[in-house]
């Protein structure tokens, strides 16, 4: 029914309509959402897995900082006492190389530095060993070679670095 201009509507066909409209949405909207719980956790699962590798990768970056540190530290206790530097290159002994918190000889301070300094490369580094070698090249006697081993946890295979430094 048309009366000049304007279309009269049926108020009922409206509502139904209307209703109908609606249940159709409700059904694709939970789809939707389904669609998207999946994509979002596909998401979320990938960056576990990012986090998970970041955190094995700090681990290998905080091993070697502290291999760095541990190996400066006896560079520098070596560098303080240059006359007996050539005394901290010798096999590590661990009834020998005790850590005494006073030392009385400059001996005696050696053999406290290395035990502690020994002591730390074992606490600190999964497995770490350490080797002070002089001379390692034959051509200068005040050449050091300090090598540390530890094993690496997120590969689980051993890891080497060398500092070569000169006392004098």
């Amino acid at each position: 029914m048309t009366r000049g201009h304007y279309k009269i509507m049926n108020p009922v066909k409206s509502i139904r309509k209307h209703r109908q409209s609606a249940y159709s949405a409700r059904g694709f909207t939970l789809i939707e959402v389904m669609v998207t719980l999946l994509i979002l956790s596909v998401g979320l699962l990938g960056l576990a897995g990012m986090i998970g590798q970041s955190l094995r990768f700090n681990q290998g970056g905080y091993t070697r900082s502290q291999s760095t540190f541990l190996a400066y530290e006896i560079i520098d206790a070596m560098r303080a006492n240059p006359d007996n530097a050539a005394s901290y290159a010798v096999a590590y002994v661990p009834g020998t190389h005790i850590c005494i918190v006073n030392p009385a000889a400059a001996h005696n301070l050696v053999d406290a530095t290395l035990g502690c300094w020994h002591r730390r490369v074992t606490a600190e580094l999964p497995g770490g060993t350490a080797t002070i070698v002089n001379n390692p090249g034959g051509g200068n006697p005040l050449e050091y070679e300090i090598t540390m081993t530890w094993t690496d946890r997120a590969h689980d295979q051993p890891i080497s670095q060398t500092w070569t430094v000169e006392i004098s």
